[in-house]
Parts: structure tokens; sequence; C-alpha cells
């Protein structure tokens, strides 16, 4: 068996700071999306909502490069390219699990040159049709988990990958997990004593975790953080020198 960490990351305010389907439907104006869309949300879901808004983006004529660009002109986190690479140099197992798209990461990864510092990325397919339409799917469908949505159980994933890699041979001794929103909530909840819960300040989950009742208190030890560089620097602090490469 070799041993490692296996860091997992939220994408949307976690590696680039903003939310990349919203930064999409900001393509269209207001005035452009119907009230029975806008209500889709709550009576549908997200991936829903969503597949509309690609269907009206393509109805007003805002194509792939328009879409891409959009997403592409997202910032980084401040400091957080520079602990995912430190993390994969460290040969470390960096992975994304994320209730945005395919598309989406994949087009933001590359336009910062970090597409191979992430092993994997668990997200909702998408991709365009045949008339250049941009759609979505569902990543699995589940109803056992009544913290996540219908579309993506970040805490089954999360399992799934560990059980995965120990049937390769990879033991993990630490998860580290950092995310800022609710349906991080999850996968922090399955993580152990020897594990990290990142959550990242001024965001929904670390207001969360602060409330969670008696019932579903957390073993992980929470090291909260703002932007990359104090992450790295914390994760130095608590897990060792040795953890990321190019210490702080």
């Amino acid at each position: 068996m070799r041993h490692t960490i296996l860091a997992a990351f939220d994408f949307d305010h976690t590696i680039c700071d903003d939310n990349t389907d919203v930064v999409v439907r900001k393509l269209l104006s207001e005035e452009k999306i119907p009230e029975d869309v806008k209500s889709l949300y709550k009576s549908s879901g997200w991936i829903a909502y969503m597949g509309r808004i690609f269907e009206l983006l393509h109805e007003n004529n805002v194509d792939a490069q328009q879409i891409e660009n959009a997403v592409a002109n997202i910032p980084a986190v401040a400091g957080i390219a520079t602990v995912l690479t430190s993390l994969r140099a460290s040969n470390h197992d960096v992975v994304i699990i994320s209730d945005s798209n395919s598309l989406f990461i994949d087009c933001w990864l590359k336009s910062k040159k970090l597409e191979r510092v992430v092993s994997r990325v668990f997200t909702n397919p998408a991709w365009y049709d045949g008339n250049g339409m941009l759609r979505v799917s569902m990543y699995h469908t589940q109803r056992s988990c009544q913290l996540s949505a219908v579309n993506l159980c970040k805490g089954q994933v999360l399992t799934d990958y560990v059980k995965e890699r120990r049937d390769q041979g990879v033991n993990f001794d630490r998860i580290i997990y950092v995310g800022d929103g609710r349906n991080d909530l999850c996968p922090i909840l399955r993580l152990s004593r020897d594990d990290l819960a990142c959550p990242r300040q001024d965001y929904a989950l670390i207001d969360i975790l602060d409330k969670l009742p008696p019932d579903r208190k957390m073993k992980a030890q929470v090291v909260p953080w703002e932007n990359g560089r104090d992450l790295r620097c914390s994760l130095e602090r608590v897990v060792g020198s040795d953890v990321l490469y190019g210490a702080c």
C-alpha cells in the first residue's frame, strides 16, 4: 500500500472566485428570463433550471465562445493555484467534486493551465449538441442522502473514490476537504478524526458547521481559510512541513 493525502476541493467560490453558472446566466439580461424559468429551480432543481438557461442562451444567439470566455475570465481564488500545484508536486491526490459542470470546469482549468494538477473531476456532465446548444445532465440520481441534491451527493462521491483508490493499492493517511457551501456538509461529516475540514471564511459552510446539532457533530478538525495563502500555511502548520512542496 502507498500512503498519501487526498485533497478534495469544491470548485465555485473555492478554486474559482465566483459561481460559474451564475456568471454564464448573466450573459442573459433579466428581461429575457421568463418568470416560469426563474421559479424552475425551486420546483425542479438546479440542473433543470440551468438546462433552460442554456436553451435561452442558444435562442438569444449567445454562442460557445461567449460562454467559455465568460467562464475563463473568472479569477482564481487568490493563492489557490499554488495550493493545488504544491499538493500535486508532493504526490498527493487532488480531486474536484462540484455541482458545476464538466464543460465549465475543464474550460476554466485549461484557461489557468491547471488541468494537469487535478487527478479527477466529479461533476455534472455537459456538452454541446449538434445545434451548438449547451446541455447538462445529472452526475447521478440519488435519494438516500437528505443533505445533498438529488443530482449529486458529494459525500458518496468521496466515499466511492476512497474505496476505488484503496482497491488500486492507495491508502489515504488523511483526507483534506476544502469547500464553501451547504452541499459540502455531507462529505465533511464523513471525515474521520485524522482528517481536515476546511470551510472558507464568510461563506455558508462555516456558519453551518458552527450550528450543527449534537446528533451531527463532526469528527474532523476544522481549519478555516480566507484565501489560498492562509490555507497553505494552515495546512503546513496542522499537518506538517512535508505536506506541501515549498513550505510557507
